[in-house]
Order: structure tokens, then sequence, then C-alpha cells
């Protein structure tokens, strides 16, 4: 387990690395120079998996790649990862994801994930932003997806998304979330096939461009095999797009698949892209 940390903390490092901090300050930017990082510490859609209240400006998109190694980390020793370049030489789990915004607060999407053909079509309303009298933010979701692109095990979901953000460094969310029909495999009407989990996560500022992630999400109810999915991140942000470097016990990136949790003492690598336009 050691050997992973390692790894991710020598990217950390690569990634913060930077000017010390006694250097005088980069002057203010001028017309022509790079867009300066946001202040807002929302700076995306999602955490990893879960939900964030952001919007998707009116007539605007939004896409989303996210792309899991199929190997567990904790199988094998180090030559074996190294053998397999630490699990880039194996398969993959991908989910595509497109955006659009209908208002500037109503957004439709479409997932589609290379896991059983998961398709996912869905909506959100981001309802309440934090401010002035409102000390949350809140939103509120309804999705279907199905196996087989939407041909098989249909599972409906809906959810409410609630956030606070402090100053410009941490913001933190729980989403509650419904599914209906996660027990893939159920045949008789006495068998628990829905679940209630509340997915929990935060995202931190470590630097004006470099965030870190997490999330977990434990089920309350109903259908709960494996472990609760959990995943952290480094993530970095430039103009208009997201690179993040996840680690996590799960391919899982729809409400279902979330639902039905992750691998026990699994360990996957991977990374999200998401690009704004």
């Amino acid at each position: 387990m050691i050997r992973f940390f390692l790894l991710l903390g020598l990217v950390l490092a690569l990634v913060l690395s930077s000017p010390a901090a006694g250097q005088t300050p980069d002057p203010p930017p001028t017309s022509g120079t790079t867009q300066q990082p946001t202040a807002d510490p929302q700076i995306e859609l999602n955490l990893i998996s879960l939900p964030t209240t952001q919007s998707v400006k009116r007539h605007h998109g939004y896409f989303r790649l996210n792309h899991r190694f199929a190997r567990d980390l904790r199988l094998g020793d180090f030559g074996d990862l190294a053998a397999d370049l630490f699990a880039l030489d194996n398969g993959a789990v991908l989910g595509l994801e497109y955006r659009f915004g209908l208002t500037d607060s109503i957004h439709a999407g479409v997932h589609r994930s290379t896991e059983a053909k998961t398709l996912q079509v869905f909506g959100r309303w981001d309802t309440i932003r934090q401010g002035g009298s409102f000390p949350i933010g809140a939103s509120a979701f309804v999705s279907t997806e199905g196996l087989d692109n939407l041909q098989d095990a249909r599972q409906p979901a809906l959810g409410v998304v609630l956030s606070r953000t402090w100053g410009q460094r941490l913001a933190v969310y729980a989403s509650p979330t419904y599914v209906d029909g996660t027990h893939l495999a159920a045949l008789e009407e006495d068998v628990d096939n829905r679940t209630l989990y509340v997915g929990l996560g935060a995202r931190a500022r470590l630097r004006p461009s470099v965030f870190v992630v997490g999330e977990y999400s434990p089920r309350m109810s109903g259908y709960a095999p494996g472990d609760p999915m959990w995943g952290l991140a480094l993530e970095k942000w430039t103009r208009g797009h997201t690179l993040a470097l996840t680690l996590t016990n799960s391919f899982a990136t729809t409400p279902g698949q979330i639902a039905r949790g992750g691998t026990p003492d699994a360990l996957y690598l991977g990374f999200n892209i998401t690009r704004k336009f």
C-alpha cells in the first residue's frame, strides 16, 4: 500500500512545484494573458463521480471523460505493477458524458459507460445558489439508466445535492439519492431491489489552480453489496478544462453503479478530463 501513496506523492510534488513562496508574486494579468483561476472553490459539476451544485450556463455545453484502468493496484507485488506500467497496460472502463444548459439553472445530459454498455439520461435543476439569505446551495436531479444502451435493467433515480462553500478554499457536499432496480439479478418480488445512499464529498484548494477531492457514498438502506464507493483525486484547473488523477475502489459513474458500491479492498487508478464551452 505504501508504494501507491509514494506514487501519488510524486505526482503531487510535480503538480505543486512552483517558485518559492518568498519570491515576488506575478503581476496582475493584462489583456492577452491567461485567465486567472476562479476564486470559487466550486470548479466542477462533479467531484469524482458524485454531483455538485455548479450549473451549466444557458446554451453552453459540458463534456466529461472518465477513465478507470481495470487492473487492481493491490494485486501483485511492485514488480508485477511495474511490468504492467502501473495498470496502463491493462484494459479500462470508460465513461463519456455531455450536458447542455437549457437555462442558467436547468441542464440535461447523457452519459455512456462501457461497463455493461450502461446508458444514462438525466436532468438537473440548480434551484438555490449560496449567498445573501441562503447559507447553502441546492440542486435536484432525476435520472434513468439501463444496461445494453437502456434496453435492460432500467434504474430510475432521484436525489438532491446540498453544498456549502467557505471562502476560496473549501466546498463540501451531501447528496441523498434513491435508486430503484439496483439488484440487477433480482427475480423475486421479495428481493430488495432499491437503494438509498448519501454521497458525501469535499473539494479543497491547495494552490490557485490545484485541488484535492474526496468522496464517500454509504448506503443507508436497501440493496448494498460490496463496500461503499469512495474516491480520492488530485485536480489541475486550467482555462475551461479540469484534469483529475483519481484513486477509487469502483468504476462507478452513474447513480445505479454508485448504489451497488465498490470492490472490497480494491484500488483503481484513473483520470477524469472535463471541458466547458
